[in-house]
C-alpha cells in the first residue's frame, strides 16, 4: 500500500456522541487501535486489537487491520495467522493474498510465497504487486543454490529497470523542465521511514538523489517511472522544503503520467491514487493533505515554488494568523 492507502483501515469514526456510546466494547477498542496504527504506534495498536478479540473472537472486521499492523511491525508469523483468517472469508481478494505471500516471503517460506503469487497472477496476469514479489522470491530461491548468480541477476535487472524507468520519466516532461537538474541521480536502495512505514520513493536534497525502495527492483519500469516523476517535482525546486501544496502537485503529476503510460499495468497503490484523481483532482488533493498532516502536524501549506510563481515566495508561511518558518527536510518523500 502507498502513503495514501496506509492510513485507511476498515474502521469508521463515530459520527456523534450518541453513536460512540452505542459502539460495542470490542469495536470501541478496534477504533482506538485503528487510530494508533494510523499514527505508527503498532505495538499499542496490536495490544488493542488483541484485547478486542478476547472480548469477541468472532469479530472478523479486526482480522485484516491486525494482520496489516503485524506486517508493519515485521511480526510475520502473526501477520500470516491473521491474513490466513482473512482469506478464508475472502479467498478471491488478490491484494490480501499478495500481502500474505509477502509475509511468507519475508518469513523465509519461499515455496508458500511463490504459490500465493502464482495463484494471484493466474487470476490477474498484469497485477504488478504479485509479479514483482514472485520475481524477487524466485531470486531468493536461486540465492539458496547460487548466491553469486542471484546477486548478479538482481543487479542486472535493477540496472535495466532503472534505465528504462528514467527514460520514461524524462520523456514525460518537456526538456526545459530539467534545466539545473543535470546533477540529479536515481537509484534503488533502502529508503527512510515515516510513521513506521518505509517511503516507496524519496528525494534527498542534500545528496541531490532520488531513491526508489529496493523492493521495486522487479517492478514494471513504468511503475518505477511514476515514482521518479513524483520525486522530480520535489527535485525541480532545488530547495530543501516541502509542503502540502508541493505534495499535491507531485501526486497530480504522477497520476497524469500513469494515465498516459500505465498501459494496463495493475498496482494497488497507483490504482487507489489514480481512482481519486479521476473522480476529481480536488479529491486527491484533500486525501494528500489529510495524510501529510497526519505524518507531520507542522507541515506548511505552501513552500518556495508551490504554488508556482515568477519569483520565489518568502520562506515563511502564515499559519493561524502567525508566521512560521518553513521546516527544512533532508528527505522529501
Amino acid at each position: 500500500m502507498n502513503l495514501l492507502q496506509k492510513i485507511a483501515f476498515s474502521g469508521t469514526r463515530p459520527q456523534n456522541l450518541l453513536g460512540a456510546l452505542n459502539i460495542s466494547p470490542d469495536n470501541r477498542l478496534k477504533l482506538q487501535a485503528d487510530e494508533a496504527s494510523k499514527e505508527g504506534y503498532f505495538e499499542r495498536a496490536i495490544e488493542l486489537y488483541e484485547k478486542a478479540l478476547l472480548i469477541n473472537p468472532e469479530n472478523s472486521s479486526i482480522f485484516l487491520p491486525l494482520a496489516k499492523t503485524y506486517k508493519f511491525n515485521k511480526d510475520y508469523p502473526n501477520a500470516i495467522k491473521y491474513f490466513e483468517k482473512v482469506l478464508k472469508l475472502e479467498p478471491e481478494n488478490v491484494e490480501n493474498r499478495t500481502l500474505l505471500g509477502e509475509c511468507y516471503k519475508n518469513n523465509g517460506q519461499y515455496s508458500k510465497a511463490k504459490l500465493e503469487f502464482e495463484t494471484v497472477l493466474g487470476q490477474r496476469p498484469n497485477y504488478d504487486f504479485a509479479k514483482r514479489n514472485l520475481l524477487e522470491t524466485e531470486n531468493y530461491m536461486l540465492a539458496l543454490i547460487d548466491p553469486q548468480k542471484a546477486r548478479i541477476q538482481k543487479q542486472t535487472t535493477a540496472q535495466q529497470n532503472l534505465n528504462e524507468a528514467v527514460k520514461l520519466a524524462c520523456s514525460f516532461f518537456p526538456r526545459r523542465f530539467f534545466k539545473d537538474m543535470q546533477d540529479i541521480v536515481v537509484s534503488f536502495n533502502k529508503t527512510a521511514s515515516m510513521g513506521g512505514r518505509a517511503n516507496i520513493a524519496q528525494y534527498e536534497h542534500n545528496k541531490r538523489e532520488i531513491t526508489v525502495m529496493d523492493d521495486y527492483v522487479y517492478a514494471s519500469p513504468v511503475l518505477v517511472a511514476s515514482y521518479i516523476v513524483h520525486e522530480n517535482i520535489h527535485a525541480k525546486d532545488n530547495d530543501p522544503y516541502t509542503s502540502i501544496r508541493e505534495e499535491q502537485d507531485a501526486y497530480r503529476k504522477q497520476c497524469e503520467f500513469w494515465i498516459k503510460h500505465g498501459n494496463g499495468v495493475e498496482d494497488p497503490e497507483m490504482d487507489f491514487v489514480v481512482g481519486l484523481y479521476k473522480k476529481s483532482a480536488e479529491d486527491l488533493d484533500r486525501r494528500v493533505a489529510e495524510v501529510y498532516r497526519l505524518r507531520d502536524k507542522n507541515i506548511p501549506e505552501t513552500s518556495y515554488n508551490h504554488p508556482p510563481t515568477n519569483k520565489k515566495i518568502a520562506a515563511t508561511v502564515s499559519l493561524s494568523g502567525g508566521a512560521k518558518t518553513l521546516k527544512a527536510y533532508d528527505i522529501i518523500a
